[in-house]
């Protein structure tokens, strides 16, 4: 039974010396400690010593402004573990600090007693016309105290020193650690104009600028597109095109404390293929014969891509003479509604050019209207058929209408699977209309 009591007393100091060993390795999981030390002052001899001892007491006010504004403005960024001369004033007066210790020996006192893992610390001189501050920051890195930030300003006036905390704690620390958050004056989208195949995604480089052209560290952005319907953009700047058109993004930076002025934008356009080539069958089969006739087939997508600067320039010139104004779409003006509309068609790429062959029999050539998104299309058009060899078989005017789905093998290739339906209206009376169903496989190429 003592044997047993004497095992239980050793495992509990065992454990006791291991919690006590390692508890400088678990406070290092937690904030890392700033001790915000009371700023020096000159004496009479020009050495630093306390303010307290000097006879100037602005200096001693001065002294204890800088290191509540400091120490307030590093509880703010809540990263650190803030203390300062008041709450350390027990830890400190066991020290029994020289009123002529420097700054680094004050600092040194601090982390070999093992009261932080940085100190900051400073110092106040008067000069004739001139008060000029500077802060110190020292740093614990593998045992040995080293000098990591320094930073320095200057006021003609005494009562104007506590404005500089902010530039002095700025400086103090590199650019990744941002305890005074930069305001945010520019943002800039990187390209500024982008091409996007149907269907293809891309993310956008945002960056945020200070009024000093310095990076803004981990603001956040917000994208907002004018036409959601063709280009959508998500919350992490990730741009996808959903049909043929163009778009401007909108980006805002916003920060805990500020926001961006003026918004970056970007010019989105969204291309559809532009080339293509199909392989099909009817399933309607020849009035004289008992089989399916087999169709090749061509697709062309005009895309005429106009800069936006171009635009202003020739409403600029337009403006200048108006006597040279071009036909106006007016409703007056039923020719100039017709041809802005497959202007317009013609320009985002709404209108394809279907060109079909059925060997040896017959061709068809069909203007179609297509809406595409990025998993399928539809399309309306108008057309004419003309036998090849024999003039005297069928011909006419056909009304077209397509439906098809699409499977990308990249951002420049996709594999369409379309059903065609064709509605032939003979120019003879000698042959009735017809309706022909047609299947096609084929492949489209993305500019």
């Amino acid at each position: 039974m003592k044997l047993l009591d004497l095992r239980k007393v050793l495992y509990i100091l065992l454990v006791v010396f291991t919690i006590g060993g390692h508890s400088q390795a678990f406070a290092n999981f937690g904030p890392e400690r700033i001790v915000v030390l009371d700023f020096l002052a000159l004496d009479e001899q020009g050495n630093y010593i306390d303010t307290l001892h000097v006879k100037t007491p602005d200096l001693t006010n001065l002294s204890r402004v800088m290191t509540q504004g400091i120490a307030a403005r590093l509880v703010q960024h809540g990263e650190f573990d803030i203390q300062d001369g008041i709450s350390l004033k027990d830890d400190l007066s066991k020290l029994n600090i020289s009123t002529e210790a420097s700054s680094w020996e004050r600092a040194k006192m601090v982390m070999d007693n093992d009261l932080a893992e940085q100190v900051i610390t400073g110092t106040i001189t008067m000069l004739q016309t001139t008060v000029a501050v500077s802060a110190q920051r020292f740093q614990n890195r593998d045992g040995q105290m080293v000098l990591v930030g320094s930073s320095m300003n200057t006021t003609p006036k005494i009562a104007e020193a506590a404005t500089l905390v902010d530039s002095l704690v700025t400086a103090l620390f590199p650019s990744d650690v941002q305890v005074i958050e930069r305001t945010i004056d520019q943002v800039f989208a990187v390209p500024s104009q982008m091409r996007l195949n149907l269907g293809q995604s891309k993310k956008l480089e945002v960056y945020a600028l200070d009024s000093l052209g310095r990076p803004v560290t981990n603001p956040e952005f917000l994208f907002f597109s004018s036409e959601e319907s063709k280009v959508e953009v998500d919350e992490q700047g990730i741009v996808k095109g959903i049909q043929p058109g163009s778009s401007t993004i909108t980006i805002r930076a916003i920060s805990r404390t500020s926001r961006s002025g003026t918004p970056a934008t970007m010019n989105v356009l969204v291309l559809p293929p532009t080339f293509g080539i199909r392989v099909g069958s009817l399933l309607t089969k020849r009035n004289e014969g008992n089989y399916y006739p087999r169709r090749l087939g061509l697709r062309i997508t005009p895309t005429i891509e106009q800069s936006g600067q171009k635009g202003t320039q020739q409403a600029t010139k337009q403006d200048s003479n108006a006597t040279s104004l071009p036909m106006e779409a007016t409703p007056n003006n039923p020719l100039a509604v017709i041809a802005s509309y497959f202007g317009s068609m013609l320009t985002n790429g709404l209108m394809t050019i279907d060109f079909d062959l059925d060997p040896t029999r017959e061709i068809l050539l069909a203007f179609n209207g297509v809406q595409r998104s990025s998993t399928g299309y539809i399309g309306t058009g108008v057309g004419y058929v003309s036998p090849m060899d024999d003039f005297g078989q069928q011909k006419g005017f056909v009304l077209r209408f397509t439906l098809g789905t699409q499977h990308r093998l990249g951002n420049r290739l996709s594999i369409p699977l379309e059903a065609v339906v064709d509605a032939i209206f003979p120019t003879s009376t000698a042959f009735s209309p017809s309706l022909r169903v047609g299947i096609n496989l084929g492949l489209d190429l993305y500019p």
